[in-house]
């Protein structure tokens, strides 16, 4: 008989419209599972997922707020990898695969880190112009796809749905509004109302106990309810106060007081590892430009860490970006950080170069040179008040430009404690040269805020795209048709 959709009987409903797509499962697991599939089944030998386990877990992840990178793991279990795996695969994957793939899929998985940076942005500034980013994003992923791979886009609807992505943003907002990642933690909730049910009818009693979970939740943050008389009331005072005082349901609801951010705050190293130091004997000292130094015999505590304007904790050695007294932005990493009469950090400056990575396209970060440093003044270390750090960003060294190789070895851990085995790390050709990760998530809108934006802009890799899609179906067809005569020859 005739079968309907009961979604279309719903009054105000448009299953077309009010259904955005949504990232875990159409850019995490549907773009980077596609191209990290690709790889390794069809591109990479033992000995090339060997060098990329090694390249991978040599990455700086300072500025990605990603959880540790367990390498070998996700090697060994390649086909089994879970959404957290590709959201940290697709900021870094651009970085470790040169010499290992082709310079089509190279491309493929640069446009794959650069729309999902666009995508996982918290607030936009500009909507139109953020759209046509967007748009762009998405049209170069769909192109280097086609370019890899035509037969993919006619199988795979995840890749056809990137192109509704900016309307739907454009209607209902950021898409990590939408996304549905958060809510895959409800999974353990649902299987234990599944198992605490008499299962005669488990859908039934999973729906109840969680519009039960949900009608506690309302009653407890005010909401108002309909009475017999029909009159609109809500619970007591004493009873909304629950939810404002016991910490306990505040978790269990999902209800926590925002953290209060101390902007410029330094933690400090325990004084029995790093004791109190003089102030002549900090590097601070030796380049300290301002009037009025402290006094040679100060002393002062060494810091380990620094809470940044944006409520990031930027360690010994991470990325930032600066202002300095006269508000100009400084990148660098953090040399030091001292606590003392007021709190310092040393920020070892880098420059941003005029131009952009010949085969990245991104941001160059380099040392500064001798004409920048006599004529323009420009120093290698600059001393700024810990109020001045604004944000975190991401930075990865050029190993494609220094060719460097996974010859320095170094003791695992365990348990916090260092073991006799040894494991092989990239040594690094050189300190000098850095790209500005452009595929990182955390903190992209601020870094593109701050930047010139010749720098961050993207442009289309196909500028005729009828003719492109043409040759593109083209070598489909003639692949399809490969395809079926191999299968037709070996019935």
């Amino acid at each position: 008989g005739d079968k309907f959709n009961p979604l279309l009987d719903i009054t105000g409903l448009d299953p077309s419209q009010d259904t955005p797509v949504e990232l875990l499962h159409t850019v995490l697991l549907g773009v980077m599972k596609y191209i990290w599939h690709m790889l390794n089944t069809s591109q990479w030998s033992d000995a090339d997922r060997h060098l990329f386990a090694i390249r991978l877990q040599s990455t700086d992840i300072s500025g990605l707020t990603v959880p540790p990178i367990r390498a070998g793991y996700m090697i060994q279990y390649r086909n089994n990898l879970i959404g957290k795996h590709f959201k940290t695969m697709m900021q870094v994957l651009i970085l470790h695969v040169h010499g290992i793939c082709t310079p089509e899929q190279f491309t493929l998985i640069k446009t794959a880190g650069e729309l999902g940076a666009r995508l996982w942005v918290p607030e936009i500034d500009k909507m139109d112009e953020y759209l046509d980013q967007l748009n762009i994003a998405a049209a170069n992923v769909l192109d280097t796809f086609d370019a890899v791979d035509p037969l993919r886009i006619l199988v795979k609807i995840k890749l056809h749905l990137l192109a509704h992505l900016p309307d739907d943003i454009r209607r209902f907002g950021p898409a990590i509004r939408f996304a549905t990642e958060i809510y895959e933690a409800f999974n353990g909730v649902f299987r234990l109302c599944s198992i605490y049910s008499n299962r005669l009818a488990p859908s039934r009693d999973i729906s109840q106990k969680f519009a039960s979970m949900d009608r506690v939740k309302h009653i407890l943050s005010g909401g108002y309810w309909a009475d017999q008389t029909n009159r609109w009331i809500q619970a007591g005072g004493a009873v909304r106060k629950i939810l404002q005082s016991d910490p306990v349901f505040q978790r269990h609801l999902g209800w926590v007081p925002q953290a209060q951010v101390d902007p410029g705050k330094v933690k400090p190293f325990p004084a029995r590892k790093r004791p109190e130091v003089e102030w002549k004997a900090t590097s601070a000292s030796s380049h300290w430009r301002e009037k009025n130094p402290p006094s040679p015999g100060s002393l002062w505590k060494i810091g380990s860490s620094v809470v940044t304007q944006s409520g990031d904790t930027a360690p010994l050695g991470s990325w930032v970006f600066c202002l300095d007294s006269a508000g100009l932005t400084i990148i660098g990493r953090v040399h030091e950080l001292l606590v003392g009469q007021n709190s310092l950090i040393t920020v070892e400056r880098f420059v941003l170069g005029s131009q952009l990575h010949p085969v990245f396209g991104w941001p160059i970060l380099r040392r500064p040179r001798g004409p920048e440093i006599t004529e323009e003044g420009i120093q290698s270390f600059v001393v700024l008040p810990t109020t001045s750090v604004q944000h975190l960003c991401s930075a990865a060294h050029d190993c494609r430009q220094g060719e460097c190789k996974p010859t320095l070895k170094t003791r695992e851990f365990q348990e916090r404690e260092a073991t006799d085995r040894e494991s092989s790390v990239i040594q690094h050709a050189d300190d000098d040269h850095f790209i500005l990760n452009l595929a990182a998530l955390h903190n992209f809108a601020r870094v593109c805020r701050a930047l010139p934006r010749h720098l961050t802009v993207l442009k289309p890799l196909i500028q005729d795209r009828v003719a492109f899609h043409k040759e593109a179906s083209l070598k489909a067809q003639a692949t399809r048709m490969t395809k079926r005569q191999q299968a037709a020859a070996k019935k």
